[in-house]
Formats: structure tokens, C-alpha cells, sequence
């Protein structure tokens, strides 16, 4: 897919970014595929169970950090009576170990994405800071593309471009507490929490006719052993065989519990077990029928990789778990799918949907810095029967 130059995605006007909407995969062994992108937001009667944030904004730092905070913010630039205010006892609050302080809507509007860049990492580091921790991450080239669909006031959407700054090649928006302050009713409070849970996900079909040879392509979906052939071979051919049909949903090709779930989020049923799924129990669980909550706990879910997977170097093969890695520590996880294709779940919390990704939107989202790099590993089985 084509990408339109924009000189400064921060100060980009709100007019409609037009692009191609349908795009196709590279070629290769899994077949024509072709791709477009929809955006999914969590439902309402699952975003109106969680509390919204204060329209007060506040950071929260430990309180062993308080003698090096004046150095941290002269580093990002704040100017001094910012900072002056910020660290008035009057203005502070002391709170199980943590020193909460609060800066004021127009301060923190105020701020350019360089101090918002330089102060914003540290915030994320305190589990306090629920924002900072998890920012709202804008894989467009600008904000106003991110949010075209969302069904939100141009002059919201303005103000979160305002508000938003880059983490290193992707846009980030941290300050909902902000935003409550330009609701104009509850419902309009909801609505932009809701807007803030959008994901992008690929939506991708297959094309099949008469001039389709079946078989390589069968030969790789069933990983070159047959598994799954029963299950897949005859919805692939009765498309065939069908007249003025020539899609098949890439879903219809993926395992059962995969299929199950894609494009939906964690139901009330994931509850029971205390922890909710996270990458590494989606791609563990991808081929299983039905998951093995064993793998919720990611001590097991290691020990499991390395009793039953190898490494394996580029080109990857469908079914490869690719394993974002910082030195010898697996931080996320996803299944390779075609192309430059995963399948993915962002973050082990309610408002994360199971989808298909580009690796490098994936990479947007979790390599920060250069030491992290990713790692494949096949099922030592698929490497020993093909």
C-alpha cells in the first residue's frame, strides 16, 4: 500500500487522508491475498465498566525519585514556573511510597512533544500512571487518519493531535485526564475513552478460481504434514467450484480457537482463571482446539518453548512464533502468518483484541530501542515430519 508524504504529522490539518483502500500481499506460497484495513473500538457495555480518568491531571512518581525531578524537568525544558508549581508542597501529594503531583490542563497543553517525549517515558515507568504506561498508540501517519471513523468532534480529535508526540517512528497520546475536560456530557466522556481503545486490524481474503493450483497452496496453510487438510481443503475447493464466488476469509483457513477468536475481545468467560490471555498464551495456544490455560502462566509458557521449539532464521513459514526479544528476555510474541503477517494480541488487558498485523506496525508498538531484535521458533514436530 502506497504512502502519502506528510511533512508533520503532529500539525496536520483535519482534512480526509485519502487512500487505496484494498491492497494486496506479496506473492508467495499462501496464495493471492488480498488486504484492507478496518479499525476496531471496544464495545460500549464493556468500555462503560471501566472508570474514567480525572479531568485533573496527575503524575506519579516514588518518592525516592523527589531529588532528581528538578534535574528531569530542566532536561525536558519546562519552564520554570511550570516546574515552580509542580513541585509546591501545597501542590503535591505523598501516597504509599508514591509523591503525586499535578500539573494543571493549560501546563500540560502548553507542552511541546519534545518534553512530552523526554518526561513521558519516565511516567511510565510507575505503574501509577496508567496512561503513560499504556498509551493510546497511532499507527497512521496522522491523527486525524487514526481517528477518520471514530465518530468524534473534529475540534476532540484537534486537541489529541495537539496533545499526541512520536515514540521513536510511531504516534503516542498519553493525556485522556485532558480530554475529559473538553466532554461536553457523559456520553461524549465515553466516547472518547472508547475512541481511545482503537485498534487497526487487517482484514484479509483469499482469492481462489479455476486457474488456482490447489495443492502448493494446500501445502503450505497444512505447514507441509497435512495438518488441518480435512478442514480447509473443502471450503478452498467448493470455492472454486462455485460460480461468481472467488474470496474465501483468511479465518476460514486459521485453526478453531484462532478462528474463534480473531477480531473479538476477551470475554467475561477469560475471568475465571484470575489473569487474563496475553501474546505469549495466544501464540502458544494457536494451534489447539481448545487453549491450555497452563500457559497463562508465563514461567510454564517458557519452559514449554524451550522443550518443544527450535530457532529458526528468515524466511519464516506459517504457524513460525516470532518472539520480540531484549537480550535474553521474551517481551512479546506472535504467529507468523504470510507475507509480513501476524497474528497478534497486543497486551494481556480486557480492551486488547485478538488481530492481524503487519510486523512492522508490531514493531512500531514494541521495539524502543536497538538492542531488541526478533527471534523465530518452530515446533521441533513440523521441523522433524516436513
Amino acid at each position: 500500500m502506497g504512502v502519502l508524504p506528510v511533512a508533520d504529522p503532529l500539525s496536520a490539518t483535519t482534512a480526509t487522508i485519502k487512500r487505496p483502500s484494498v491492497f494486496y500481499a506479496n506473492p508467495g506460497p499462501w496464495g493471492k491475498l488480498r488486504c484492507f484495513y478496518i479499525f476496531l473500538e471496544a464495545p460500549m457495555e464493556m468500555v462503560e465498566t471501566f472508570p474514567l480518568p480525572s479531568s485533573k491531571p496527575r503524575w506519579s512518581f516514588p518518592e525516592s525519585e523527589l531529588p532528581k525531578l528538578p534535574d528531569l524537568f530542566k532536561s525536558a525544558g519546562l519552564p520554570e514556573k511550570f516546574v515552580a508549581a509542580l513541585l509546591d508542597p501545597r501542590n503535591c501529594a505523598a501516597e504509599d511510597g508514591l509523591l503525586h503531583l499535578f500539573p494543571t490542563v493549560a501546563d500540560v497543553e502548553a507542552m511541546t512533544p519534545m518534553m512530552r517525549d523526554v518526561i513521558y517515558p519516565q511516567l511510565a515507568k510507575c505503574p501509577a500512571n496508567e496512561f503513560y504506561c499504556h498509551p493510546v498508540r497511532i499507527l497512521t501517519d496522522t491523527v486525524e487518519e487514526w481517528f477518520q471513523s471514530a465518530n468524534l468532534r473534529p475540534e476532540l480529535i484537534a486537541k489529541i493531535r495537539q496533545l499526541s508526540y512520536r515514540k521513536l517512528n510511531c504516534l503516542v497520546f498519553s493525556d485522556l485526564s485532558v480530554m475529559m475536560n473538553y466532554a461536553t456530557s457523559d456520553s461524549e466522556a465515553r466516547k472518547i475513552y472508547k475512541a481511545c481503545t482503537r485498534t487497526r486490524s487487517l482484514m484479509v481474503q483469499m482469492e481462489l478460481d479455476d486457474k488456482t493450483k490447489l495443492e502448493p497452496l494446500l501445502d503450505y496453510w497444512t505447514l507441509g504434514i497435512g495438518i488441518r487438510r480435512k478442514d480447509i481443503e473443502p471450503i478452498m475447493q467448493a470455492i472454486i467450484n462455485t460460480d461468481g464466488v472467488d474470496r474465501l476469509g483468511l479465518s476460514h483457513v486459521l485453526p478453531a480457537l484462532a478462528r474463534k477468536l480473531l477480531y473479538t475481545y476477551p470475554g467475561p468467560e477469560f475471568s475465571r482463571h484470575g489473569i487474563l490471555p496475553d501474546c505469549h498464551w495466544t501464540s502458544l495456544n494457536f494451534f489447539n482446539y481448545e487453549p491450555h490455560e497452563y500457559l497463562l502462566d508465563s514461567r510454564l509458557a517458557t519452559n514449554l518453548v524451550l522443550e518443544k521449539f527450535e530457532t529458526v532464521k528468515p524466511p519464516y513459514r506459517y504457524g513460525d512464533i516470532l518472539f520480540f526479544m531484549d537480550g535474553g528476555a521474551a517481551f512479546h510474541s506472535c504467529v507468523y502468518l504470510a507475507d509480513d503477517m501476524v497474528f497478534t494480541k497486543n497486551g494481556r488487558n480486557a480492551l486488547s483484541p485478538w488481530v492481524i498485523m503487519k510486523i512492522p506496525e508490531v514493531q512500531k508498538i514494541y521495539i524502543y530501542n536497538t538492542t531488541t531484535h526478533i527471534q523465530g521458533y518452530r515446533h521441533k514436530k513440523i521441523i522433524t515430519d516436513s
